[in-house]
């Protein structure tokens, strides 16, 4: 009884979910731009000049001189896995079935999108994947050059590695992104290339034992209760893939179910991302499937990796104690230098 007037509940939620953002969106938007509702796969410079009114910044800044500098960042923009790159295959095998069957039913092909029949997965036959690309590349290079423009102070000092430190996974695509970072931030200080380029050092540790940058991977409680908790998100999820899975049958008159509404967003974001392309997957969602979308996928990451269960904010705690103690370093190096 109790799991039941949860369902209801839940599914209560998600009706009211969708009549307020069918609401925001009732009117064509004109401005509604996709790639800033992409969830984790967003691109730095689409949602980087969002602004939030609701940060306040301190009026105390012109009293304030910065003496240190830690940074935590995300690898960047980068391509599918290689697991990711097989469901793409598979996915236009699908199609290729749900238009075949409209096709032996007699049916008009009218309201199926053109891009969709004989599509290709863009990625079709690699053999790699997850890997960093241009983009991603182009992105922690400007972060780069943004961080040390921001704090010129803190970087006129001769380069030396155990004053700028930086520290990467050995996963590729962040130990690339950390190379990018770092010729940003070192641009025009060395001699090497027209770029004025100079050499500097990244670290890492095994992937066995990063428990400061990868620790999920070295956390077993973690896994177990990542597995364990699959079952909630997917269910979560169900009503709000039911409704789209609904309205994209209806509309475009293929046999689509849940799984393949997940694979187009899926598509939908990497198009968006890595090829700037809008008008065909993301195409066949409006502004409002769009924003409920995003907030399942919001809603899954909450559960996974948010701060509602503790194992997940207490596993990076190494990751905290390690920015505390370097603060502590350059305060104590600092009150050195005075005294």
């Amino acid at each position: 009884m109790l799991n039941n007037s949860m369902n209801v509940a839940l599914l209560l939620l998600i009706q009211l979910l969708l009549i307020a953002i069918a609401v925001q969106y009732s009117t064509a938007d004109e401005s509604f731009d996709v790639r800033q509702h992409l969830s984790t796969v967003s691109r730095y410079g689409i949602v980087k000049d969002i602004s939030d009114d609701s940060f306040a910044p301190s009026q105390n800044l012109d009293q304030c001189t910065p003496i240190h500098l830690n940074l935590v960042a995300r690898h960047g923009t980068r391509a599918p896995t290689k697991k990711r790159i097989r469901e793409l295959e598979a996915f236009a095998a699908r199609l290729e079935v749900l238009v075949r069957d409209v096709k032996e039913q007699k049916q008009s092909l009218d309201k199926i999108p053109a891009w969709l029949m004989g599509w290709n997965s863009p990625w079709k036959g690699k053999r790699t994947g997850g890997e960093l690309i241009s983009e991603g590349e182009d992105e922690l290079y400007h972060l780069g050059i943004r961080v040390r423009e921001q704090f010129p102070s803190l970087f006129s000092e001769e380069y030396h590695p155990a004053i700028y430190s930086i520290k990467t996974t050995q996963v590729p695509r962040a130990s690339a992104s950390a190379v990018a970072f770092g010729m940003g931030l070192f641009s025009g200080k060395g001699k090497l290339g027209p770029g004025g380029y100079r050499a500097f050092a990244v670290t890492s540790e095994s992937r066995a034992s990063d428990t400061v940058l990868r620790f999920h991977d070295c956390c077993q409680s973690y896994k177990d209760f990542r597995k364990s908790q699959e079952p909630t998100v997917k269910k979560l999820k169900e009503p709000v893939l039911d409704e789209i899975t609904h309205e994209l049958v209806k509309q475009y008159g293929l046999n689509f179910t849940k799984q393949d509404v997940s694979s187009l967003w899926f598509l939908c974001k990497q198009e968006a991302s890595l090829l700037n392309i809008t008008n065909q997957a993301c195409s066949l969602f409006s502004p409002a499937e769009v924003s409920l979308l995003e907030w399942a996928d919001d809603l899954e990451l909450f559960i996974l990796k948010g701060y509602g269960n503790s194992l997940n904010y207490r596993m990076g705690v190494p990751l905290l104690e390690d920015v505390i103690q370097s603060m502590e370093q350059a305060i104590k190096a600092k009150e050195g230098n005075v005294n």
